[in-house]
């Protein structure tokens, strides 16, 4: 009885029946995260055994997919000719997934390339609990009585209702009566929870045991945790759209991250801060990290830190920076960047392209590159306006290498290319939200709100979180937006230019402002969401095509 009590809802987290499943497949260019790229993307979410809602796009890989994948899917370059790229499928795939855990067969594959892709795209991934139907398989169907466990072994043994055929919502229809078939097995052995589901093929360790108690009284609300040693120091801090949940799953199986489990001997008090929303946990999230500093985190500890390609004032040339500055003077700056190993290779691209190949300049590599004004300007006009003349000088690149068949280096100038263009789009968002006084807008919500539908209403001060509200369908979202405008006003004196030393905040905010019917209330100065425009990768596909015009006339 006492093992079957751990089990329970109270101790440990999600009833199975009220958990919220995504299960995915993926469909892609080779195996290789880091260097192939997903070509369709579907999913099947469900609940309590009943299906929800349906998610497929194919994908434009934005590179020729090999024969002999094409003919195992049956996606060909044709198939995915028009269809959207991963930037812009990824966004729209994760708020379908929204709060719920992933499901998929081999998951290290398909959230391999998932979170890859996020990474690339700067995309904050939302770190779901992972279900792997492969690995539960192989703890449920022993080899007696399946010959092996891939999915259409699988689910012809269960009877599944389709047949996988190497298509993502046809495999992910197929894994989810796989699933099911899982569930059932292991609900006879005491599986409640999500979070024995999870941790199924492992066990919790005894210090998960013996700590979780610690979570006890968490509520169930939007909000930050912070782990606490004897003393009181914060060893770690995460948040969470539901803290209760969240903070559960630490003393369960299903957690085997080594850092929370270095750290959880050391936990003496889980303190939190509840949130009015998600978006201000997230900030609050940010926030506390840069403070505190907790040895068990490893992101976010060094907010002021970041990489830029700046472009200086006078005759100074491109290089490197670690502070953004006000580009009120002339100067300009894209970033922040991935990192510092990225700075030189754009350097060069823009260098290549604005200046032409093999110029020198008087002062090195490591001294001030010396400019004309006439360069100057088009470079600046390159980093701030207008791409045109870096992605002509890269479609051009691009269309010798292919017809030459150097297809690695035509990959990595492609690479290079979308490096460039992400850089410049994000100095651009970031520059546009840091030179609005106040900007109060209004979303629709059905989270948190009186009545169950209503508005959330966020106030951003220069790019920084000002204070955010929820108020029913039938109030006036106009009077709570006046009361915002009176919090908050301190965070305009820490105002930085280009959101610096706060710009993970700020990209927040921004993803929430780009948001499915976002208003805006409230508004000192001008804002206007930033178009992505000419700095995206359609942008370089077209110049790419006009080339192949052009070698035709």
């Amino acid at each position: 009885m006492p093992a079957r009590r751990q089990l329970s809802f109270e101790d440990l987290g999600t009833p199975l029946a009220e958990a919220t499943l995504v299960v995915v497949d993926l469909e892609t260019t080779g195996t290789d995260p880091s260097a192939d790229a997903i070509t369709e993307i579907g999913a099947v979410k469900v609940r309590g055994g009943e299906v929800l809602g349906e998610f497929r796009s194919f994908v434009d890989p934005e590179r020729p997919i090999p024969a002999y994948i094409a003919s195992l899917t049956g996606i060909t370059d044709a198939t995915v000719a028009g269809a959207p790229s991963i930037r812009a499928v990824l966004p729209m795939f994760l708020d379908f997934v929204g709060d719920a855990a992933l499901v998929a067969h081999n998951a290290r594959f398909d959230v391999g390339f998932l979170t890859a892709q996020a990474a690339r795209l700067g995309v904050g991934w939302p770190r779901p609990t992972v279900l792997d139907t492969l690995a539960l398989a192989r703890r449920v169907y022993r080899r007696d009585e399946v010959r092996d466990h891939r999915l259409s072994t699988l689910a012809a043994h269960v009877g599944a209702s389709i047949t996988p055929d190497h298509r993502a919502l046809s495999d992910a229809r197929a894994t989810v009566d796989v699933l099911h078939a899982i569930i059932s097995r292991l609900g006879e052995q005491g599986a409640a929870t999500l979070e024995d589901l999870a941790g199924a093929h492992r066990r919790a360790t005894p210090v998960q045991l013996r700590k979780k108690h610690l979570a006890e009284t968490i509520p169930a609300v939007p909000g930050v945790y912070q782990f606490l040693d004897a003393a009181g120091a914060v060893l770690y801090v995460g948040t969470s759209r539901n803290l209760r949940t969240r903070v559960r799953t630490y003393f369960t199986a299903a957690e085997t991250r080594r850092k929370v489990l270095d750290m959880l001997p050391r936990a003496e008090e889980i303190r939190v801060l509840e949130c009015a929303t998600p978006t201000e946990a997230a900030v609050r999230e940010l926030r506390i990290i840069a403070a505190e500093k907790p040895p068990s985190n490893r992101h976010g500890l060094h907010p002021e830190k970041a990489h830029w390609l700046r472009l200086g004032t006078g005759r100074e040339g491109l290089r490197a920076a670690r502070l953004a500055r006000a580009e009120s003077d002339g100067s300009a700056q894209i970033g922040p960047l991935r990192s510092r190993h990225d700075v030189e290779p754009l350097r060069g691209l823009l260098h290549d392209a604005i200046l032409g190949r093999g110029a020198a300049f008087e002062h090195g590599a490591d001294g001030p590159e010396v400019l004309g004004s006439g360069a100057r300007g088009r470079l600046r006009r390159a980093l701030v306006e207008d791409p045109t003349e870096v992605l002509d000088h890269v479609a051009i690149r691009l269309r010798a290498q292919v017809t030459a068949g150097r297809y690695e280096e035509a990959e990595r100038m492609r690479r290079l290319a979308h490096l460039y263009l992400e850089a410049a789009h994000r100095a651009g968002r970031l520059r546009a939200l840091a030179a609005v006084p106040l900007l109060i807008a209004a979303r629709p919500s059905t989270e948190g709100v009186i009545g169950g539908r209503g508005w959330e209403l966020l106030s951003v001060r220069h790019g920084r979180f000002a204070g955010t509200t929820l108020v029913p369908q039938r109030a006036d979202p106009l009077a709570a937006a006046r009361s915002l405008a009176l919090i908050g006003v301190g965070e305009a004196e820490l105002a930085a230019p280009l959101c610096q030393g706060y710009h993970q905040e700020a990209e927040i905010l921004l993803g929430w402002l780009e948001g499915e019917g976002v208003r805006t209330v409230l508004v000192e100065g001008t804002w206007a969401v930033p178009a992505r425009a000419r700095f995206d990768a359609e942008h370089l596909a077209a110049r790419f095509a006009r080339t192949a015009a052009a070698d035709g006339a």
